[in-house]
């Protein structure tokens, strides 16, 4: 697998849990006639939100923080990638 596609996943796992907690915070999501709901919604919306950090610090050691200068570029294989970071460009 590729760092590129790696990304790609990691985007597309942060966008259906960012998706999820959006729908945590739609009104009436709580039945009120349970007790119990209101404490596994709260503890639903913290999971979600604690997959959705942990992700983007994957996500962020991932992705570097490289400019890609030009004399970095080089070609593998028909694909250019920079050889500072070993990143598809």
């Amino acid at each position: 697998m590729t760092v590129k596609k790696a990304i790609e996943i990691l985007d597309w796992i942060l966008n259906n849990k960012t998706k999820t907690i959006e729908e945590f915070y739609k009104p009436n999501i709580i039945d009120s006639k349970y007790d119990l709901s209101e404490n596994l919604y709260r503890t639903l919306l913290e999971i979600a939100k604690t997959d959705v950090y942990n992700l983007e610090v994957v996500k962020k050691q991932l992705v570097p923080d490289c400019k890609h200068p030009k004399e970095m570029h080089d070609i593998c294989e028909g694909q250019k990638y920079c050889m500072a970071c070993n990143m598809d460009l």
